[in-house]
């Protein structure tokens, strides 16, 4: 909301869309988790890759960090670069926000340009093994000793979600094969795609999901009527999204800290 407030004199639609919905029912936990677990100074200099947008100038303007916020998508960037100007944040440079279009399978960044890089709820959406490729450039650009906070959906079974639309950057062409949209692990797979990777030893794994109220799902199910408490998810995902230990409740998601070596 304080962004929201902020973004109101040059950015009014913007800032009212933040001020009525500050964050939605799972980028709460996400937002909070990542904020806790980076573990670097003010004016450290972070990676954010692909994450929602206000999470980067919150931790500019709050933190002080020296942020850099890339994303695939030129959009995203545009408003990503508007509402850092709109805070004054727009830049280089500790308490600012540098935003630029890259794909996080090849990062342009040398190794250990970084003291700590984040990605909020992305790595799932990356299709084939494209996952493990930014997780590993993320690694490697991140200086020893240095924290990778990732946040992904995560099921007891692995599952795949395709639709029959253009998603992100790919096209899907009428009539022909869906398009990938995301992937839930189970943790066979996040063994396997995010977790083996060289460069970096796992110092934090949380699940995080429900208990007996599945509140999500009920969500889900409002379609356009969610619009009305959509105020309230926040406070909502405080009361219904818990830790779980392994084999409890409903999990629906998973973080993660890496530290690299």
């Amino acid at each position: 909301m304080q962004l929201g407030f902020g973004l109101m004199l040059r950015e009014p639609v913007l800032g009212l869309k933040r001020v009525i919905l500050p964050i939605d029912y799972w980028r709460g936990r996400e937002f909070a988790y990542a904020c806790t677990k980076l573990g670097v100074p003010d004016g450290a200099k972070v990676l954010d890759l692909g994450s929602p947008k206000d999470l980067a100038v919150y931790l500019a303007k709050y933190r002080g960090y020296a942020v850099t916020a890339v994303d695939i998508l030129p959009e995203a960037i545009d408003l990503s670069q508007r509402t850092a100007r709109a805070n004054g944040l727009d830049g280089a440079g500790p308490g600012r926000v540098l935003s630029e279009v890259q794909d996080g399978r090849a990062l342009p960044y040398s190794a250990d340009s970084f003291d700590a890089a984040y990605t909020v709820s992305v790595l799932e959406h990356i299709p084939g093994d494209g996952d493990t490729a930014a997780l590993t450039e993320l690694i490697r650009v991140v200086r020893p000793g240095g924290r990778v906070v990732v946040t992904t959906p995560f099921s007891p079974e692995y599952e795949e979600i395709f639709l029959n639309e253009q998603v992100y950057d790919r096209e899907y062409l009428p009539g022909g094969e869906p398009v990938f949209f995301e992937r839930h692990y189970d943790r066979p797979t996040l063994e396997r795609k995010l977790l083996g990777i060289a460069g970096a030893r796992l110092i934090d794994l949380e699940y995080w999901g429900e208990e007996k109220v599945r509140a999500f799902h009920l969500l889900g199910r409002l379609g356009r009527g969610r619009d009305i408490i959509s105020p309230l998810e926040g406070l909502l995902s405080t009361i219904f999204l818990r830790r779980l230990a392994e084999g409890q409740g409903h999990p629906m998601a998973v973080f993660l800290t890496l530290e690299v070596n």
